[in-house]
């Protein structure tokens, strides 16, 4: 009997120093250290949390001074392109023998083209039979006593406020009738006109 007491005993001293050392582990191990086998909310706060935010924040400017340097060159190459095929337009004899021919241009200028830049805001009004091609940018109808311009490409009237197409020919059919730049604008005219 005593030694069925003496292993009681001694199974029973086993097993508590088990759980005093387990229990002393837990105790020394503190939370949010590298002796803690949990990750915590506060390791993911101070640590994980910033390094993914900067990591992320890094690639995004990465990626993005990578898509303005492409956006800046595509847009040079068009700017190159259209300020190329504007003074091709401008110097091609044929083609403005074609639009002279069209419409013709006003007595006191005998078809001479003119070329012109506008800022975006200003109009320019043109006399009855003056001609208008607009070479690059954008620009509105005004209108002048309900009538607008007439494109000779086309065959169409525009209205105040409708855009014109790029190298189509319009001609004024009303003193004053013209048109809006809406952006920086360059364009050809033949005929007078002027620039408010």
């Amino acid at each position: 009997m005593k030694i069925k007491q003496q292993r009681f005993i001694t199974s029973t001293a086993a097993v508590l120093m088990v759980c005093l050392l387990v229990s002393g582990y837990f105790a020394v191990a503190q939370s949010g250290s590298s002796d803690d086998p949990l990750v915590t909310q506060s390791y993911l706060d101070a640590v994980i949390t910033p390094k993914a935010m900067q990591t992320a924040e890094n690639a995004a400017n990465a990626q993005a001074n990578t898509l303005s340097a492409r956006i800046n060159e595509l847009s040079q190459k068009l700017n190159e392109s259209i300020t190329a095929a504007a003074a091709a337009v401008a110097s091609d004899e044929t083609f403005l023998k074609r639009v002279s021919a069209a419409g013709g241009g006003t007595a006191a200028d005998s078809g001479t083209w003119q070329s012109l830049t506008l800022s975006a805001g200003q109009k320019v009004y043109l006399a009855a039979g003056a001609e208008v091609v607009l070479r690059s940018g954008a620009a509105t109808c005004v209108e002048s006593g309900g009538r607008g311009l007439v494109n000779l490409s086309e065959v169409g009237e525009l209205s105040e406020g409708e855009a014109l197409d790029l190298y189509a020919l319009y001609t004024a059919t009303t003193q004053s009738a013209g048109l809006q730049a809406t952006e920086r604008t360059k364009v050809l005219i033949s005929g007078d006109y002027s620039v408010a």
